[in-house]
């Protein structure tokens, strides 16, 4: 909730409270968020799965020269190479087995 200070018709200014989603705030809006406040209590939660933290390695041919993760010697383009999905990190393919 936020509140502003807005200049009316008659060159005057007034205080207006807008809600989160950039909303004036008015009587019949705040009895509109408590009634989906309480639908939304009202359903049940799902289940969420918890995500693994197994990283996902895609193996590639390199078209940049990078330093590997494992062994940090260089790596060259188009050498084979494993590559992290999530944390953007390289290695050799022949690092991953050792």
């Amino acid at each position: 909730m936020s509140i502003k200070q807005v200049r009316t018709k008659n060159n005057t200014y007034s205080t207006v409270k807008y809600d989160s989603e950039g909303k004036i705030l008015t009587p019949s809006r705040l009895r509109e968020l408590r009634k989906l406040k309480k639908v939304a209590k009202e359903l049940p939660k799902k289940n969420h799965k918890k995500k693994t933290k197994s990283s996902k390695w895609i193996r590639l041919e390199s078209k940049f020269e990078g330093v590997c993760c494992a062994c940090n010697n260089n790596i060259y383009t188009g050498t084979e190479i494993l590559w992290n999905r999530k944390n953007k990190k390289t290695k050799h393919r022949f690092c991953a087995t050792v």
